[in-house]
């Protein structure tokens, strides 16, 4: 059974009690503080009104961002796994 741990973060000025696996903390705290600058950031430029939609564009930025990361992820396998072929191939 996984221990859990309770953590104390704050998102738009709202404290949050959450709980996590043990060992998860310093990844819920910066996930939870990712959140809240993505919020912040859509609040201040003041195009988007209500909560409810604040967090929507939040989870779509966000979602780009991941899509972004997890595309240069694949480019940079790609370009290993080429290298990898190319010294072996070297090396025989």
């Amino acid at each position: 059974m996984t221990d859990l741990e309770a953590v104390q973060v704050t998102i738009l000025e709202q404290n949050y009690t959450l709980t996590c696996p043990s060992g998860k903390e310093a990844n819920l705290r910066r996930a939870a503080e990712t959140l809240d600058k993505t919020l912040q950031n859509i609040k201040a430029s003041g195009r988007v009104m209500g909560l409810e939609r604040m967090a929507v564009m939040a989870a779509l930025n966000m979602s780009a961002e991941l899509i972004d990361t997890q595309m240069q992820l694949e480019t940079l396998e790609t370009a290993l796994a080429q290298l990898d072929k190319t010294v072996t191939d070297t090396l025989n």
